[in-house]
């Protein structure tokens, strides 16, 4: 089948669930398009400059991280507002069997349910991320807008609604006005080939790190802003680093440099620069060397397509019992803790010292990931 997906913003080198499945859909033998803008996304692009390069990307016919990406012009931009020019002609001229439209409130979502009502040329699937933390700011007046105006469009020209987990199809169907049975819920996962537990991999870097062989790593990957609450990971560590001097911490990603400046100056307050090492934004097809190199991941709050990829690269979880995804740590390959607090987050890493323990639930990670959260099966279900 020729399979088109349409995204506002796409930033192959950051991964996300669009690259993925894209990469999939061609993997398995279709004939695989993005269109996209021309532009990355703003809310990505301030921490990931340096990778990325300049925002605007030019027009045309791209290969990026081995995927066909048509980048079309953009006529305006505004905040949670983007208009591709050229986006249906292009579709037209792709002539697709599936389009998956990825996010729904939107212009480019509208545009393809008025094309697809016009032709009928094409299966459309949508998809979408969102969760009650989106309802805020602006979003609180637009969500309503949406299902007054756009909404019913939307649903007849669908043959499909995707939502990525059960809290974003209860949103759907609250916010959009979508009919709950009319919603399918397929998660996110992670690529089970590049993300993989490897030995080089592991002295490599804690060898750059200046991490030693005896030393047990916890590791976070993702946003550092105020939102993830590391804090509380900081407090946690620095409380059983009293007794275990072989516990390291280490971050990979970048947020703003005023909040990263607050953490540094909470770990220098207990004087424990040399235990936490801070690393700038790792590009995806890299971050498997880091999580090799550690023994526990955590994420202190919120859920992260990271903590699939830490799985499967063999290490155990530790996340905030409201993270709304305890489907991750269905095997036993994981730890839940009282968010924001630091003490009971210490003792769920204080289980983990346990060698032992320790591998087994990372060998259990790596198992859920390649039964039931690998971007295969997931890429499967879309086409299904």
């Amino acid at each position: 089948m020729r399979i088109v997906h349409i995204i506002d913003y796409f930033q192959p080198k950051l991964g996300y669930q669009e690259t993925f499945l894209a990469r999939e859909h061609a993997k398995s033998g279709h004939e695989v398009y993005v269109v996209t803008s021309d532009l990355y996304n703003p809310g990505v692009y301030f921490d990931a400059q340096d990778m990325l390069g300049p925002r605007k990307t030019g027009t045309g016919f791209f290969i990026e991280e081995g995927i066909r990406v048509w980048r079309l012009r953009t006529l305006f931009e505004l905040p949670n507002i983007i208009w591709i020019v050229g986006l249906e002609s292009k579709v037209q001229e792709l002539k697709p069997d599936v389009v998956i439209m990825h996010g729904i409130t939107n212009f480019s979502a509208v545009r393809l349910a008025r094309l697809k009502k016009k032709t009928g040329e094409f299966k459309l699937v949508y998809d979408d991320h969102a969760t009650p933390d989106n309802a805020i700011g602006i979003m609180r007046v637009l969500y309503p807008l949406f299902r007054w105006t756009f909404s019913g469009l939307i649903q007849k020209s669908a043959d499909a609604l995707v939502a990525i987990l059960p809290e974003t199809k209860a949103f759907m169907q609250e916010k959009y006005g979508i009919p709950f049975e009319r919603i399918i819920t397929i998660p996110l996962g992670a690529d089970d080939e590049l993300f993989r537990f490897e030995d080089i991999a592991r002295s490599e870097v804690r060898r750059e790190l200046a991490i030693s062989n005896d030393d047990i790593v916890v590791i976070f990957t993702g946003k550092i802003v105020p939102g993830k609450k590391l804090h509380t990971l900081i407090e946690a560590a620095a409380d059983l680093m009293v007794n275990h001097s072989n516990i390291k911490v280490m971050l990979v990603g970048n947020g703003p440099q005023s909040y990263i400046e607050e953490l540094k100056y909470l770990v220098s307050s207990k004087n424990l620069e040399n235990e936490f090492t801070w690393h700038g934004l790792v590009p995806n097809e890299q971050l498997y060397k880091y999580y090799s190199a550690a023994d526990i991941s955590i994420w202190p709050f919120g859920a992260s397509i990271g903590m699939r990829e830490a799985m499967a690269c063999s290490l155990p979880l530790i996340i905030g019992e409201n993270a709304r995804v305890s489907e991750l740590i269905e095997y036993g390959n994981g730890l839940l803790f009282r968010e924001g607090d630091s003490s009971d987050l210490m003792r769920q890493i204080a289980k983990l010292l346990d060698p032992d323990l320790r591998k087994q639930m990372g060998r259990d990670s790596r198992r859920l990931i390649e039964d039931k959260f690998n971007w295969k099966m997931i890429a499967r279900q879309f086409i299904e």
